[in-house]
């Protein structure tokens, strides 16, 4: 049975005053490893190591035997012990600038932030020309959350050693801290110039090009990482979560587990997980996942919304009320704080508290605006600039021919506005042994925007260009099946090059109730960057008004050619129109497209519990239960 800490204490000092040095030490140190922040036992301790530091001591400096030994010390892990050998020799050799070095580190790994910084300074001090502790202060500064001042320590450790790789690197972490991302990108490639198998530069490259939405170029990144660090549970993490991004869940999952393997505790890495277990079709695993991640870390913020959208609430769950202990806290980022409102959105309206759900996610969007820094006026050109490139000599576009013998497969677009059912209809279709669901694929768009369009009549060189991209971003996807959809719903936008360029595509659009469209949006988190018009109800109604001219439009200039399929009669008589929308593409009747909840396939939008459950009806009154709060949006939308 241990000692009480007063007799350990003075069992400690009787050894010291008998000479018993040793005895002392490690009484002291049986004390520390129990309570490492014991004030008498860390200055009773250090008063044993003077003596011997006394002794040992020159007028030069440490000797090499103490250096070692601290170093040693350190090495072990022993950093109490560091610690309080470090102070000892500070005071006796107060113009070394090794030991205050050493001992900022010895800080860090304590998580003694402040103390490190004092220490760094202190070392550069003595001599300002370290670029090794310009470099370790700016890390300690980055840690405390004071970006801009470890940008500036940085910049002075590479100023006095401009081929510092490892300066560069946290130079690039500092800078994405702060959103600057491009700028972050250049540190880590500087990084790999001078170090090309930097692994954690590879990693940090990677997450960089994820947040700019560049995944296929981070999946390389983090493989090149895991290459040389195939233990790197950062870059196992990263390159799963990018892989979930890109709708290869099947892919991600064993990275995600092996970042699981390599450092179990991961609570980034097991809500990752759940991600693409969900994506999978597996809620169950998704929610141990989810639950796991919050075990070990109870205030990570994303978890607690993911979780939140893949269960369902009673009143009285105790998940509830740790969020809102949390989102009370004065300290929490706006980021978690975005998080925290939507997951409690979700938990006061699965309980019925429509008023408190309401007010919850009001907070959330608006927050989730700021981050994204959306304004309605990039809309609104957006769409000025592609009604004003169709708005004349559309026959002369429609003159490229259809694919010699059609013998590739037949693109089905399913466009429409987010939340409108279009997840419902690719999951019908995808339930048919002729068509391949390919899920959301931002392959039309960036062909589009190869060509450097603008608002004048398009070449047949650039619809050829588009249409060669295109069909060469369908064929990578390796489908066997004729027909394959496209689900991006921002593909409305490009109808009109889609009849152009791709003659013999088919496009199903989905309508829904307007206001059950709109407040559908407003009460979802989306995990992109894209789609910043649903964050604000004066937003979201404008740009549905937008896409719904827009539509106008296209019929105008493509009469008959465009199918609209509507949502609530969809649920109301799904067998008739599940025909009819079948005999528009051109396929035979299949029965297991109404069974479509048994399909198995990859599902990676917020509708994907729904389209694995049997078609209800009634989702699209939802929005009357916050009417109340929502009269400016209704009444806007009237007529539409």
């Amino acid at each position: 049975m241990p000692l009480s800490i007063d007799r350990a204490l003075r069992k400690a000092k009787r050894h010291a005053k008998k000479g018993e040095v040793d005895l002392a030490a490690e009484r002291y140190r049986s004390i520390l490893e129990r309570y490492p922040k014991n004030k008498p036992a860390l200055e009773g301790l250090k008063a044993l190591q003077l003596p011997a530091a006394v002794q040992a001591a020159t007028n030069a400096g440490p000797s090499q035997e103490q250096i070692a030994g601290l170093i040693a010390l350190y090495n072990q892990g022993k950093l109490q012990e560091t610690l309080v050998h470090g102070e000892a020799l500070a005071e006796q050799f107060p113009n070394v600038p090794f030991i205050p070095n050493l001992l900022g580190a010895v800080n860090v790994r304590l998580g003694y932030l402040e103390q490190a910084v004092a220490s760094y300074r202190k070392a550069l001090q003595l001599k300002p020309d370290l670029a090794e502790v310009h470099n370790n202060l700016g890390d300690a500064l980055n840690d405390l959350g004071d970006s801009e001042a470890a940008i500036a320590s940085y910049y002075t450790a590479l100023q006095l050693k401009p081929d510092y790789a490892e300066a560069h690197n946290n130079l690039g972490n500092a800078l994405n801290d702060l959103g600057r991302s491009e700028e972050a990108a250049a540190s880590f490639d500087r990084a790999l110039q001078i170090e090309p198998d930097y692994a954690e530069a590879h990693n940090n490259l990677g997450t960089v090009l994820c947040g700019l939405g560049k995944p296929e170029e981070a999946v390389s990144r983090f493989t090149k990482a895991l290459q040389i660090k195939p233990d790197l549970a950062e870059a196992n993490n990263n390159l799963g979560n990018a892989l979930n991004s890109l709708g290869r869940p099947e892919e991600a999952a064993p990275s995600l587990i092996k970042a699981l393997q390599i450092k179990p505790d991961f609570a980034e890495a097991h809500n990752n997980l759940g991600n693409a277990l969900n994506d999978l079709g597996e809620p169950e695993e998704a929610l141990a996942s989810y639950d796991k991640a919050l075990q070990i870390e109870p205030d990570y913020a994303e978890a607690h919304r993911n979780l939140s959208a893949a269960k369902r609430y009673q009143e009285g769950d105790p998940q509830i009320r740790q969020m809102l202990q949390l989102v009370k806290r004065h300290d929490l980022l706006d980021k978690d704080r975005m998080h925290l409102n939507f997951a409690l959105g979700k938990a006061h309206a699965d309980i019925g508290n429509h008023d408190r759900a309401f007010f919850y996610l009001l907070e959330g969007n608006r927050l989730r605006k700021d981050d994204l820094r959306y304004e309605i006026s990039s809309a609104r050109a957006s769409f000025a600039k592609i009604k004003s490139t169709f708005a004349e000599d559309v026959p002369a576009l429609k003159d490229v021919k259809e694919r010699e013998g059609a013998s590739g497969q037949r693109p089905i677009f399913i466009v429409g506005m987010p939340r409108s059912g279009t997840t419902l209809v690719e999951q019908i279709l995808a339930s048919h042994s002729q068509v391949y669901g390919a899920g959301e694929r931002d392959l039309l768009g960036q062909s589009i925007h190869t060509i450097k369009w603008n608002s004048t009549r398009l070449s047949s060189d650039q619809l050829q260009s588009i249409r060669k991209a295109y069909l060469s971003g369908l064929t990578s996807i390796g489908a066997s099946e004729p027909y394959i959809t496209d689900k991006l719903l921002a593909n409305f936008l490009w109808i009109g090059f889609i009849f152009a360029a791709t003659p013999e595509a088919k496009i199903v659009h989905v309508k829904r109730d307007a206001r059950a469209t709109c407040w559908s949006n407003f009460k979802h988190y989306f995990s992109g960057r894209g789609n910043g018009f649903i964050y604000d109800l004066q937003d979201v109604v404008e740009y549905y008004k937008l896409y719904s001219g827009l539509m106008a439009f296209w019929h105008q200039k493509f009469p008959g050619q465009i199918y609209d399929l509507n949502y609530e009669s969809l649920t109301e008589h799904q067998e008739k129109e599940t025909r009819n929308l079948l005999e528009y593409i051109g396929l035979n009747w299949e029965d297991q497209c109404l069974e479509f909840y048994k399909t198995k396939r990859v599902v990676r939008t917020s509708s994907a519990t729904q389209v694995r459950q049997i078609m209800y009806q009634g989702s699209s009154d939802e929005w009357r239960k916050y009417e109340k709060h929502l009269k400016p949006m209704v009444e806007s939308l009237r007529g539409f």
